[in-house]
C-alpha cells in the first residue's frame, strides 16, 4: 500500500520540476524559498478559493526574472 504525500513533500517535488524546467537559471536563497511557498500554494490550490492559477503563475514569472 503507497502512503500519501504530505502537501509539504508534493510542494518540494513540484519545486524540484520547476527548477529542472529552469534550466541553468539559479535562483536566490530568498527567491528559493519564496518558491516553496508559492508551490505550497499551488498544491493546496482549490479552484473556489482566494487564490488563482493567475496568481500563481505572475508569482512564479516574477521568481524566475
Amino acid at each position: 500500500m503507497q502512503e500519501r504525500k504530505s502537501e509539504a513533500e508534493v510542494a518540494l517535488e513540484l519545486m524540484r520540476l520547476v527548477l529542472d524546467q529552469a534550466g541553468s537559471r539559479r535562483l536566490s536563497p530568498t527567491r528559493t524559498l519564496a518558491l516553496y511557498h508559492l508551490c505550497k500554494e499551488a498544491v493546496a490550490y482549490d479552484p473556489d478559493g482566494a487564490v488563482t492559477a493567475e496568481h500563481l503563475e505572475e508569482g512564479l514569472k516574477k521568481l524566475l526574472q
